[in-house]
C-alpha cells in the first residue's frame, strides 16, 4: 500500500504545472471570447466594460502563450528523450541474441559459439553414445571451484552481484561459469552484448535489467578500448538490490594484471583519469574465482566419464601435456603445428598474427599486417627462395585444421561481408603460449618489430597498440603508435599522449594532448588537464574545464572541484560538489565530505558519510569512522571498523587497532596487529611494538624494531633506540642515536645527550644541548642546565633558568632557586 501511494503521488506532482494554467488559460478563452458574445448577443454591457475585457483578455494571452509554450517544449523534450532512451535500448538489443524478438533464457542457451567456449575434438561418429551427446559441448566435469562458485551465485540472487573467472587461456573459464549460471539461473534472462558500447546503451536506455544475467566473456574486451565500459555503467546496473542483475565474465591472469595497474601516479589531494581507471574499478566489484591447474581430483572426476564421453577417454589418454580443457580445444596439436611446422612461410605467418595480437592489434589482422610482419620474421634464405604465391600458399596452410580436431586450425579467415576477406583470426591458445620452445618470445619481438607494425597497420589500430607497448614499458613505441593515431584525430590517442608525456615529465607536452583532447569533447582529458592545471597553479583553467567536464556528467570532476573549492576556502562550494558526486556514485567524495564536515564540528554528518562510504567498502572513510567513534566512546563501533580496514590491508587501521587493543589490555592482540602493519612497512607500528616488546622484557626484539624505525627517520624512535642502548651499556649507540634525534629537533634526545655528554665529562656539549632544548621550553633542560651553570659558579645564569622551570611549574626548580637565594 506503502509503495501504491508513493507511486499516486509522483503522479501528481507531474501533472501540477498543467493545472496551474487551466485558471489562466480559462480566463484567457472567456476574456477573449466575451466581447464576440457581447456583440453577437447584443448584451447590455457597457463599453467601457467591453473595452476592458478586450485590454485584460489582450495581456493574459501576451502573458500565458509563452508559458503554455514552454510547458508544451518542455513536455514534448521530455517525449523526445524517452523515445530516444527507447530507440537507444532497442538498437542495443539488435546486436543480441534473441528468439521472437524477446531476450533467450538462460536454460535456452547452448551454442558454444556464442557462449564463447572454445570448439572441442569432434565426437567419434562410430561411438555409441554419440547420438545421446552433444557434438558441440562435451560432458562437463565438475570443477574444484564450482561449489564455491555457485554458492557466490546463490548469494547475490537476491541482490544482484558480479563474479569473475581469471585463467589462461583454454582454462575452461568459460564452460565453467556457464555451467554454473545454467545449474543457478536457469530461468533468467541472459544479454549478451557484443561490446561495451551495446551493454552501455542498453543500461542508459533503461532496459530492465531484473533477474538478468549479463555475460561478458572476455571482459578485457568491454575494458580496454576508446569505448570502454565506465564503472559507472557498472554500478548503475547493480545499484539497485531489489532488481538483482548477475554480471558474469571471464579474463585472462595477465590482462587482469595489466588493467589493475595504475597508469599514472596517485594524487591523493585530486582525481585524474588513467587508461585503466575505469577497468580496475570495474574488477574490484567482482569476486573472484581462479582456474588454473587441473587438480588430481578432477582428473579423477574426468576418468569417472571416460566411458559416458569418448573425447574425455581420449584426453585421458595424453594426461600430462596439458589440461582437460586444453586438449579438448586440441591445445597440444595447435601448438604442435606452429612449433614444429615443416612449412616455415606457413610458420611465419601464424607467428606474425600472433605477435599482432600480442602488440594488442584488434581483431581480425588484415593481411597486409601479417605479410609485412612475416617477411621480417622469414630468413633471407626463405624470403629468396619464396615463389609468388607464398603468402596465400602459407594462409592456406595455418588454416587447416590440426589433426583429429574437426574445424580447429591456428588461423580462421574472417569477413564481414559475404566473399570479403576482412582479415584473420589467430587462436588465443597461441597467443597465451609462452613457453620456451615456442617460435617467437615476448623478448624476441624486438622494437624492430613494433616499429613495422605501427607502420602497416591503420591509425585505428595504432590506438590499442600504443596502450600495449604503454603497458609493457616501451615508452618511445606508444608514443609513436599514439601519435600516429593522434594525427588521425583520434581523441583517445591525444588523452594516452596526455597522460605519458605527463608521466616523462613533459607537462608542456602533456598539456597540449589533453587540450587537443578536451577540445574535441574528450572528458577523461578535460579531467586531467584541470588536474595538469591546479598543480601548475592555474586555478582558474582548472575549474573551467572540471566544469566542462561536469556538464558531460563526470563524477570525478565534481569530486575534483569540490577539492578546489575547499581549498579555495569555499566549503559550501565544495559540500554542494561532493554531494554532487556522491549522488553520482562517487564512493571516494563521502569521504572527502566527511572530512569536510568533521573540521566543521558536524561530527553527526561526519559520522553519516563515512558509515555511507564504509559500507560501500571505502577502506579510508573505516579508518576515520573508527577514530571518530573511538572520540565518541564508542570503542566497539571503533574495533569493528578498525578491524574491517585492517583485514583490507590498511596500516593506519592495525595501528590504530593495537592501540585500542593494548588501552583495553589485549596485549597479544596489540602485538598481531603492530607486527602485521610493521612488517608492511608501518614506521608508526615499529615505534608502538619496539615500547610493547620493550615493557615485555622482549629488549632485543625492541631494539629491532626501534632500529628499523629510526633508520626511516622516526625521531621518537631515534631516542627510545638512544635510552635502549644506554641502558645496555652502549653509550657510543646511544649517543649517536640521541644526536640524530636532536639535530632533528627533539627536545627529550638533547636533555638525554646533555646528560649522557655530562656524565662522560663533556660539560660544553652538555650545556648547548641543555640550552637549545631549553630555549626550546623543555623544563628539564632549565632545570638541568641551572644544576650545571651553578656547579660552574655562574649563579646568575644558573637563577635564570631555575626561575623560567619555576614559572613553568617544575617544582624541583622551585626549590633549587629557593636554596640559591638563601645561600645568598
Amino acid at each position: 500500500m506503502h509503495a501504491s501511494i508513493h507511486d499516486e503521488d509522483m503522479k501528481r506532482g507531474k501533472l501540477r504545472p498543467w493545472f496551474a494554467l487551466v485558471g489562466p488559460l480559462v480566463a484567457v478563452v472567456v476574456l477573449t471570447a466575451a466581447p464576440a458574445g457581447v456583440k453577437a448577443g447584443e448584451l447590455p454591457w457597457p463599453k467601457w466594460l467591453v473595452a476592458g475585457l478586450v485590454a485584460t483578455g489582450g495581456v493574459l494571452v501576451a502573458v500565458w502563450t509563452p508559458l503554455v509554450k514552454a510547458r508544451t517544449d518542455a513536455l514534448a523534450a521530455r517525449t523526445t528523450r524517452a523515445a530516444e532512451r527507447d530507440a537507444q535500448a532497442e538498437e542495443a538489443l539488435s546486436h543480441m541474441p534473441t528468439l521472437n524478438g524477446k531476450v533467450l533464457l538462460v536454460r535456452d542457451v547452448s551454442d558454444r559459439a556464442l557462449l564463447g567456449i572454445h570448439e572441442a575434438i569432434p565426437l567419434p561418429a562410430d561411438s555409441v553414445s554419440a547420438q545421446a551427446l552433444s557434438t558441440e559441448l562435451p560432458t562437463y566435469v565438475l570443477r574444484d571451484v564450482d561449489a564455491d562458485l555457485r554458492t557466490a551465485l546463490e548469494a547475490r540472487s537476491k541482490t544482484g552481484g558480479f563474479v569473475l573467472l581469471i585463467g589462461p587461456a583454454a582454462a575452461g573459464k568459460t564452460r565453467c561459469a556457464y555451467e554454473a549460471t545454467r545449474a543457478v539461473f536457469p530461468h533468467w534472462r541472459l544479454f549478451m552484448p557484443p561490446d561495451s558500447v551495446t551493454l552501455t546503451a542498453l543500461v542508459t536506455g533503461g532496459t530492465d535489467l531484473k533477474h538478468s544475467v549479463v555475460w561478458l566473456n572476455e571482459a578485457q574486451n568491454f575494458l580496454t578500448g576508446p569505448d570502454r565500459l565506465k564503472a559507472a555503467t557498472v554500478r548503475r546496473m547493480l545499484a539497485d538490490t531489489t532488481r538483482p542483475v548477475i554480471i558474469v565474465g571471464t579474463i585472462w591472469p595477465t590482462t587482469y594484471d595489466q588493467l589493475r595497474t595504475v597508469a599514472v601516479s596517485d594524487d591523493q589531494n585530486q582525481d585524474g583519469q588513467d587508461l585503466n581507471k575505469d577497468a580496475r574499478e570495474v574488477l574490484e566489484l567482482a569476486r573472484k574465482f581462479s582456474l588454473g591447474r587441473w587438480s588430481d581430483q578432477e582428473w579423477q572426476r574426468a576418468e569417472e566419464l571416460a566411458s559416458v564421453d569418448p573425447r574425455i577417454g581420449q584426453v585421458l589418454r595424453h594426461r600430462g601435456q596439458a589440461g582437460m580443457a586444453q586438449m579438448l580445444s586440441a591445445a597440444p596439436e595447435l601448438i604442435h603445428r606452429w612449433e614444429q611446422a615443416d612449412n616455415p612461410f606457413g610458420q611465419a605467418v601464424i607467428t606474425a598474427a600472433v605477435v599482432a595480437r600480442r602488440c594488442n592489434h584488434p581483431e581480425p589482422v588484415p593481411v597486409p599486417v601479417i605479410e609485412a610482419l612475416a617477411k621480417q620474421l622469414l630468413t633471407g634464405s626463405d624470403r629468396a627462395t619464396a615463389r609468388d604465391s607464398w603468402l596465400d600458399d602459407a594462409l592456406t596452410w595455418a588454416c587447416q585444421p590440426v589433426h583429429h580436431s574437426g574445424g580447429i586450425a591456428p588461423l580462421q579467415v574472417f569477413g564481414e561481408a559475404i566473399g570479403q576477406v576482412d582479415g584473420y583470426q589467430v587462436s588465443d591458445i597461441l597467443i597465451d603460449y609462452k613457453a620456451p620452445s615456442a617460435p617467437i618470445s615476448e623478448e624476441q619481438i624486438a622494437a624492430t618489430i613494433w616499429e613495422n607494425l605501427i607502420a602497416c597497420a591503420t591509425p585505428e589500430a595504432c590506438l590499442s597498440i600504443g596502450a600495449s607497448a604503454y603497458f609493457t614499458g616501451l615508452a618511445d613505441t606508444a608514443v609513436s603508435a599514439w601519435q600516429r593515431a593522434a594525427d588521425s584525430q583520434d581523441i583517445d590517442a591525444m588523452f594516452g599522449l596526455g597522460i605519458l608525456l605527463g608521466e616523462q615529465g613533459d607537462t608542456d607536452g602533456a598539456r597540449h594532448w589533453y587540450t587537443r583532447a578536451a577540445e574535441a569533447g574528450h572528458v577523461d582529458s578535460m579531467v586531467n588537464l584541470g588536474v595538469l592545471l591546479r598543480s601548475q597553479g592555474d586555478t582558474d583553467g582548472a575549474r573551467h574545464w572540471y566544469t566542462r567536464a561536469i556538464e558531460a556528467g563526470d563524477t570525478d570532476a565534481m569530486f575534483n572541484l569540490g577539492i578546489l573549492l575547499r581549498s579555495q576556502g569555499d566549503k559550501d562550494g565544495a559540500r554542494h560538489w561532493y554531494t554532487r558526486a556522491i549522488e553520482a556514485g562517487n564512493i571516494t567524495a563521502g569521504f572527502n565530505l566527511g572530512n569536510l564536515l568533521g573540521d566543521q564540528g558536524d561530527t553527526d554528518g561526519a559520522r553519516h558519510w563515512y558509515t555511507r562510504a564504509a559500507e560501500a567498502d571505502h577502506v579510508g572513510s573505516m579508518v576515520n569512522l573508527g577514530v571518530l567513534l573511538g572520540d565518541q566512546g564508542d570503542t566497539d563501533g571503533a574495533r569493528h571498523w578498525y578491524t574491517r580496514a585492517a583485514e583490507a590491508g590498511d596500516a593506519d587501521a592495525m595501528v590504530n587497532l593495537g592501540v585500542l587493543l593494548g588501552d583495553q589490555g589485549d596485549k597479544d592482540g596489540a602485538r598481531h596487529w603492530y607486527t602485521r602493519a610493521a612488517e608492511v612497512g608501518n614506521i608508526s607500528a615499529m615505534f608502538n611494538l619496539g615500547n610493547l616488546l620493550g615493557d615485555q622484557g622482549d629488549t632485543d626484539s625492541a631494539r629491532h624494531w626501534y632500529t628499523r624505525a629510526a633508520e626511516a627517520d622516526h625521531v621518537d624512535s631515534m631516542v627510545n633506540l638512544g635510552v635502549l642502548l644506554r641502558s645496555q651499556g652502549d653509550t657510543d649507540g646511544a649517543r649517536h642515536w640521541y644526536t640524530r634525534a636532536a639535530e632533528a629537533g627533539d627536545t627529550d634526545a638533547m636533555v638525554n645527550l646533555g646528560n649522557l655528554l655530562g656524565n662522560q665529562g663533556d660539560t660544553d656539549g652538555a650545556r648547548h644541548w641543555y640550552t637549545r632544548a631549553a630555549e626550546a621550553g623543555d623544563t628539564d633542560a632549565m632545570f638541568n642546565l641551572g644544576v650545571l651553570l651553578r656547579s660552574q659558579g655562574d649563579k646568575d645564569g644558573a637563577r635564570h633558568w631555575y626561575t623560567r622551570a619555576a614559572e613553568a611549574g617544575d617544582i624541583g626548580a622551585a626549590t633549587a632557586l629557593s636554596a640559591l637565594n638563601q645561600v645568598e
